[in-house]
């Protein structure tokens, strides 16, 4: 009896801790305004994401996921700009063949960063109420909202569409656009976001290196190394 009280005690614990940390991580961390107004990000300056959609995701979409971004890139003197360049038919079911898919498409010229939007297929919806089940069971929860690769910082994808009650309840696709746009910035997880307004702030300043690529917005990756020129 004892045992099974403790494994409900643990079961709790672990329902609890999946709750609380998507509905205080819609950033990648905890927002320290003094500390943000603190810090120089210089001039107002824009960058470039060429979008992939799939099917079933309408422009107008898109361009309200990037106004809700570009809410919290003002505090950064960033502005997104979308750039939408194919509409195709999903490349895998796991978000890992996605990233794949992403390592091996060329970024165009006009672009800096390359955002895949995902969208709501009937096999996602499966998949939806089996890790429901999970969540309800054990209090594991295994769907995965959206990724960035790390070598370059420069492409990801978030989950642009589901309507599911328990996805509803932890996250949304503007504010997972919101947390992997930090990551595409060059910000890591953390509790607080001083280290991520530092980042954002080198990878600003990365706009004069001379050995930059003038035509391409740089980053710094997640082993720090800096992204000056487009990656292929």
């Amino acid at each position: 009896m004892t045992q099974f009280l403790f494994s409900k005690y643990w079961i709790s614990i672990s329902v609890f801790i999946s709750v609380l940390l998507p509905v205080s991580c819609t950033t990648i961390g905890f927002h320290q305004t003094k500390e943000r107004e603190s810090i120089n990000f210089g001039e107002s300056t824009l960058f470039r994401v060429c979008v992939i959609k799939e099917e079933g995701i309408d422009d107008k979409d898109v361009f309200t996921l990037f106004e809700v971004w570009n809410e919290e890139l003002s505090f950064y003197q960033l502005k997104a700009e979308p750039n939408v360049i194919l509409t195709t038919k999903r490349p895998g079911f796991y978000g890992s063949d996605i990233i794949e898919y992403l390592n091996h498409f060329r970024m165009p010229n006009q672009c800096d960063r390359l955002l895949y939007l995902k969208g709501r297929t009937w096999g996602d919806i499966v998949f939806e109420i089996l890790t429901l089940g999970i969540f309800a069971g054990v209090g594991l929860k295994l769907e995965v909202q959206g990724a960035v690769e790390a070598k370059t910082n420069t492409k990801g994808y978030i989950k642009a569409k589901y309507i599911s009650t328990i996805q509803l309840l932890f996250t949304s696709p503007k504010s997972t656009l919101i947390h992997e746009g930090y990551h595409l910035l060059g910000c890591g997880h953390q509790l607080f976001m001083k280290e991520c307004y530092e980042r954002i702030r080198d990878v600003k300043l990365l706009l004069t290196d001379p050995n930059r690529d003038p035509n391409f917005f740089p980053n710094i990756n997640s082993s720090g190394r800096k992204i000056l020129k487009r990656p292929i």
